[in-house]
């Protein structure tokens, strides 16, 4: 008997450590990093290629479909859409929400959040942070909206950025600073958490923030205290170089000063779980018309371009026309230092002489993916999935899925 008893215990121990070994499996599974892709409402006024229906749903992890944002209602706040027609209106036959339910069918794994703010929607949320009582107001209404849409994996905050005031004009909202945002913002990301796990039960909805790649801003954020709250820190890591600037740079490094990796060891400075941290990628780029050619093409005095922000397909073209240097015409360069792309054009017989274009390109993007491997990352972000080629079957899209998928 006593032999039968000791058999049983060890066949019972054995079969809990292959269980505990299979929900780690799963639990490790499910940390993959994960591509995700901003998908804009004012397409809705492009081609057809640019429906949310059209995209690829079988390369991605995440949609986060942008913009709403923070509304004055009823004395509180609200969450609404920058554009109820291209969302949501029943007489648009092409309303992108109708289509991300039958989407949402279609591909049951692809999660589909709102993106609340961009940089010309963030008006109220200091406003809206400001006290317990609109912040509960504005809660409710994210509530609401996720019963009300119930394809819908949860909330993107895109507040650019808390603590760091900008005045706004031209339909842009800017950026009041009304309180003690770095203190509102960790308690409104707190209450929300709460509020989400009460609602839909613990965990069953995500959340995520953007941040912005640069130090001075990431410094009017707490994200010590914040970071227990969200599921990922969305870094945009790109516009970190543009038309404020009177010298080519890059605008998308990876490694450097000032780049994604500055970055990304901020946030692990401050306790930030490695695979709580994702980095971006730009399928756009910044241009300049430089003064005149020299030897270091980055770094040169110039002038921004007006039109210097092309998408990945339209710098294509201008790749694959590349010629050698000591040809005059287009030229692929490539930082190794920085882990970044640019193109410049010496013909003095071309519309296009002294043009620089800093972007990411294919190479730039595989040091990202490597890098997000490597350091055990969320994932990568992409503003926005259009700047890819749906003509040539979103290959930059498909690197991206791949590589974090291999």
């Amino acid at each position: 008997m006593k032999i039968g008893f000791f058999k049983i215990i060890l066949i019972l121990f054995l079969s809990l450590l292959i269980s505990l070994g299979s929900v780690a499996a799963a639990a490790e599974a499910k940390e993959e990093p994960q591509v995700t892709v901003y998908f804009p409402n004012w397409n809705v006024y492009s081609d057809s290629r640019n429906q949310v229906r059209n995209l690829p749903w079988d390369r991605l992890d995440c949609v986060n479909h942008a913009f709403w944002k923070v509304a004055p209602r009823d004395g509180g706040f609200a969450l609404v859409s920058t554009d109820p027609w291209a969302d949501t209106d029943p007489d648009n036959p092409l309303a992108h929400f109708k289509q991300y339910a039958e989407c949402a069918e279609k591909y049951p794994d692809v999660k589909i959040l709102i993106s609340i703010g961009g940089w010309t929607a963030c008006g109220y949320f200091s406003e809206m942070a400001l006290t317990q009582e609109s912040r509960a107001s504005f809660i409710q209404s994210c509530l609401d909206t996720l019963d009300a849409y119930p394809f819908l994996s949860g909330l993107d905050i895109d507040w650019e950025y808390p603590g760091v005031a900008r005045a706004g004009g031209d339909g842009d909202e800017g950026n009041p600073v009304l309180g003690d945002d770095k203190t509102n913002y960790t308690l409104f990301l707190k209450e929300l958490r709460e509020a989400l796990d009460e609602h839909f039960g613990p965990g069953s909805q995500i959340l995520t923030v953007c941040a912005g790649a640069s130090l001075s801003t990431l410094r009017h954020q707490n994200y010590a205290s914040l970071h227990p709250y969200v599921d990922r820190i969305n870094l945009m890591t790109y516009d970190m170089a543009g038309s404020w600037n009177s010298f080519t740079s890059h605008h998308t490094a990876l490694l450097g000063s000032g780049s994604a990796d500055t970055a990304v060891n901020h946030l692990r400075s401050h306790g930030v779980p490695d695979r709580k941290i994702a980095i971006g990628s730009p399928l756009y780029s910044h241009g300049w018309k430089l003064n005149q050619l020299n030897q270091n093409i980055v770094g040169s005095a110039a002038v921004s371009l007006s039109n210097g922000d092309l998408t990945w397909r339209e710098l294509l073209p201008l790749e694959q026309a590349a010629v050698p240097e000591g040809t005059p015409g287009w030229h692929t360069g490539y930082d190794h230092q920085a882990e970044a792309a640019y193109l410049w054009n010496d013909d003095p017989s071309s519309s296009d002489y002294l043009t620089f274009y800093t972007y990411d390109s294919t190479v730039s993007l595989q040091a990202k993916l490597a890098y997000i491997n490597s350091q055990n990352l969320g994932g990568l972000i992409v503003w926005q999935v259009h700047g890819d080629s749906a003509d040539a079957d979103w290959p930059m899209i498909t690197l991206m899925h791949e590589s974090l998928h291999h």
